[in-house]
């Protein structure tokens, strides 16, 4: 049997790498935004 112990309380994992002015602009307004876990 397979257990999916605590599966729904981790949520998506999304990687954004910011390349060039437009993608440093995008991670930056995330920060701003206070989306949690963006570095």
């Amino acid at each position: 049997m397979i257990e999916l112990d605590n599966y729904l309380d981790r949520g998506a994992k999304i990687r954004v790498v910011g390349v060039g002015g437009g993608g440093g602009n995008a991670v930056n307004g995330m920060i701003n935004k206070g989306l949690h876990g963006v570095d």
